[in-house]
């Protein structure tokens, strides 16, 4: 536990070191009782409790007390007993307890004070539980380890190793019958507090893809087929074998006895030619399933490593490498993510001519746990290659890993898990200093290659990020070295820009623009195809795709200008209004009272509606891949293909198309017309369906730019016919739109000016009464209670009804 836990890694003190002695207090005398007040008596027993919560207390206490003043030699000795006593018991709940205290008394008490009479069978004891059945127990054997190593050194590992070293190797590998129960091998799972459950095994039923349909799971059969074949086959199928000779006999024998229908007959080919195969088995066992002991075993092997420090070095001969190198591939997540924590250890230890030797070989295991597909294995993986750089030192030794390893590290530092983001953004500032952008130039080869091969990842994170080095080596590094491999890179942007996950588009989307203005020429042979891409995604379902799609054509237009600005005008005046086509779901609750055309009560009413919100089809943020499938992920034949979103809306279309008109205006101030602020104003005023504030927002969030960019003589022509919807919007319920307007409103006085403004605001709504001290938008605030009851609450009075548009509920 972290109480017990010493301040620092390495081999332990000598018996005779006289600055250990002083570290750790002493039991020579009696203590008074800690804070807390519990007894040692009553701590020890609080040690064995059955509750979770009463043995951290019992922790607490004697970790309290062993820090306070000595204890003399017959507490110590209570304190060996009572450990001893729990560590015999057996239940579980003693054991784990035991292996607590123990740890706590070795990392606390003087080494004066410990007893090889103590130790040893301490050692012995953990030993005994280091395969035990509960989880919890095999890992405080862990800790109980580390801290006898940091105490006795490479003694305690060469007395524990041999043991470890066992386990590991039996447990390594499984066989398919594992896991099926009923043998004296086989492992279901774990029960309640951690007992082994043997015979169950809640996904044997469950049938996987077929090889020709690779993310589908296979229907249970409503009959199961028998297994064996009638006696006319003889015994051709007697044994249950699912080979397509076996099943034919079987079918054509039992058609010759009139038996079986030709729909059966069909039913058994298929059965013998798509092979039903569990998880759990052989190829299809997944990476978080249990794996018996291995994992604990190898955690206690790290704290022995750990525990030992620097001076485990002569004995991390080549067999034990090689061990530590196997489970850095193994199909289990959790042992590979242990495995990568052992290293950085390793790499401590054998630093000098021994880490070198090693090091390349060490580097591409790394290389490849950096590129693993889970989170936790990535982030050990960084920890050590970062241990294995800083003990290399600046030299030739290290630039010779450079290949290998500075390619995802350059990945990490855009990745989506924040932990390991931003330990490899550290990574690379401690390593490479200033000199980054130069290294990436010398090797741009191999990044350019990893950065394209990560870009088809099977993770949908490792994509995103690649999109986002891509766009960072096409802008900060140098021409003359990136220039070459410009249109491969361009094209894995192609690629991902059509991808089935969202983040992934919105990155490639950010990325290709920003492409086209670092690289034009490069880009104009992609520029048709890249443009279509940005004008379809400017209906995407996603509104952050939206405006970077707008984003982005817009660069284009900086890049190429009249070549792509017909283009432009087009689909803007296509889509701006496509919001007339949505249609009017406020009818379905045309029955309710509303002091608005979606007022409230119908916006109430459509929250409680079952039709909207049940039955309902469902969509990932991220890859709905099979996490067994081996089917190619990039499904597109140009834009919304990728077969997992939901058919674009019409006031979507015109969400896009506002964006746009604000990318357009800050670019070509010019090609704005009065037909596009006419459009504004209307769809500002469209209120029949749910989501029309959700278009709102968007409208205000882009009026002020739209306005400056175009100047104030034509945007003050239009200005009238903007206030109606905008003042109406700053009480229209929706927070988002409201918050939107109200800046919009004070944006646009403050530019235009206060008395100017004043002059346009639209008949009944007083300017004075309007704006309060500070030009603020006095808009009274609701009742605290309106978010607990909803309709039921009372709401404040309208702001004046603006011409052309009811008051706002």
């Amino acid at each position: 536990m972290a109480e017990g836990s010493p301040p620092g890694t390495g081999a332990g003190p000598s018996p005779g070191d006289a600055t250990a002695g002083a570290a750790a207090p002493a039991l020579a005398a009696p203590a008074p009782a800690p804070a807390p007040g519990l007894s040692l008596p009553a701590a020890l027993a609080l040690l064995g409790d059955s509750k979770h919560l009463q043995r951290e207390k019992g922790l607490k206490a004697l970790s309290a007390l062993l820090q306070a003043e000595p204890a003399d030699a017959a507490q110590a000795a209570a304190v060996e007993a009572a450990v001893m006593e729990l560590l015999a018991a057996d239940s579980w709940e003693r054991k784990l307890g035991g292996l607590m205290g123990g740890k706590a008394y070795v990392c606390l008490a003087d080494y004066r004070d410990l007893s090889q009479p103590f130790l040893e069978p301490l050692r012995g004891a953990a030993m005994g539980l280091l395969e035990d059945g509960e989880v919890r127990v095999r890992m405080a054997v862990g800790d109980v380890l580390k801290a006898l190593a940091q105490r006795g050194g490479v003694p305690v590992f060469e007395a524990c190793a041999p043991q470890v070293l066992g386990s590991i190797s039996r447990n390594f590998d499984r066989t398919d019958a594992e896991g099926e129960g009923g043998g004296a091998e086989g492992e279901g799972g774990e029960g309640p507090d951690g007992q082994t459950a043997r015979g169950l095994n809640p996904m044997r039923e469950f049938l996987t893809e077929s090889p020709a349909l690779p993310g589908s799971p296979t229907p249970e059969p409503a009959e199961p087929q028998p297994r064996q074949a009638p006696a006319d086959a003889g015994g051709a199928a007697a044994d249950g074998a699912d080979g397509a000779a076996a099943a034919g006999a079987a079918a054509a024998a039992a058609a010759g006895a009139g038996g079986v229908s030709a729909g059966s007959l069909v039913s058994a080919l298929l059965k013998s030619t798509y092979r039903q195969v569990r998880p759990g088995q052989g190829e299809m066992r997944h990476g978080t399933e249990g794996w018996k002991c291995l994992e604990t075993s190898m955690k206690a092997l790290q704290a022995l490593v750990e525990g030992c420090g620097a001076a485990i070095g002569p004995l991390l001969d080549e067999p034990l490498r090689e061990l530590l190198y196997r489970a850095l591939h193994h199909p289990n997540r959790f042992v590979r993510e242990t495995g990568h924590f052992t290293m950085c250890t390793v790499c401590e230890a054998l630093r000098g001519p021994g880490l070198v030797a090693i090091s390349p070989r060490v580097a591409e295991l790394l290389s490849d746990g950096m590129g693993d597909n889970w989170s936790q294995v990535r982030y050990a993986a960084c920890v050590s290659t970062r241990s294995l750089l800083e003990w290399l030192g600046e030299g030739p030794d290290r630039e010779a890993l450079m290949p290998t390893l500075l390619p995802p590290m350059c990945l990490n530092r855009y990745y989506v898990a924040e932990g390991v983001r931003r330990y490899a953004q550290e990574t690379w500032r401690l390593v490479m200093g200033e000199g980054g952008r130069a290294a990436v130039a010398r090797h741009i080869g191999p990044v350019v290659g990893h950065y394209t091969a990560q870009s088809r990842a099977n993770n949908h994170a490792v994509r995103e990020a690649a999109c986002a080095c891509i766009a960072e080596l096409l802008e900060k590094v140098d021409r003359a070295a990136v220039s070459p491999h410009v249109p491969a890179l361009l094209r894995s942007l192609v690629v991902c820009f059509k991808d089935m996950s969202w983040p992934v588009r919105d990155a490639a989307c950010i990325a290709a623009g920003r492409a086209v203005l670092a690289y034009p020429e490069e880009m104009r042979p992609l520029a048709p195809e890249v443009l279509s891409l940005w004008l379809a995604h400017l209906a995407d379902n996603i509104p952050t795709v939206r405006a970077n799609s707008a984003a982005a054509a817009a660069k284009a237009l900086r890049a190429y200008g009249d070549e792509v600005l017909p283009a432009l005008l087009a689909a803007l005046n296509d889509m701006l209004l496509r919001a007339r086509e949505q249609p009017a779901e406020s009818s379905r609750y045309s029955g309710l009272s509303n002091e608005t055309r979606f007022g409230v009560a119908e916006r109430h009413a459509r929250d409680q509606d079952p039709k909207v919100h049940a039955d309902q089809e469902m969509f990932s943020c991220g890859s709905l891949m099979a996490r067994f499938s081996t089917s190619y992920l990039i499904k597109s034949d140009g834009c919304m293909d990728h077969g997992f979103s939901r058919d674009k809306e019409p006031w979507e279309v015109s969400d896009g198309a506002v964006h746009m008109l604000r990318e357009l205006a800050a670019v070509r101030p010019t090609a704005v017309t009065d037909e596009h602020l006419q459009g504004l104003a209307e769809i500002g005023g469209m209120a029949s369906f749910q989501h029309a504030f959700n278009l709102h927002e968007t409208v205000w969030r882009s009026l002020l730019p739209i306005g400056q960019s175009i100047g104030k003589p034509r945007f003050k022509r239009h200005l009238r016919a903007l206030l109606v919807p905008l003042l109406a919007d700053c009480r229209c319920g929706h927070q988002l739109a409201e918050a939107a307007a109200q800046a919009a409103v004070e944006g646009l006085r403050a530019w235009i000016g206060p008395n100017i403004f004043a002059g346009y605001l639209p008949e009944g709504v007083d300017a004075a009464a309007l704006f309060g001290p500070g030009d603020k938008l006095l808009v009274p605030q609701r009742p605290a209670l309106v978010g607990l009851l909803g309709v039921f609450a009372q709401r404040p009075p309208a702001l004046p009804p603006p011409e052309g548009r009811p008051a706002c509920a």
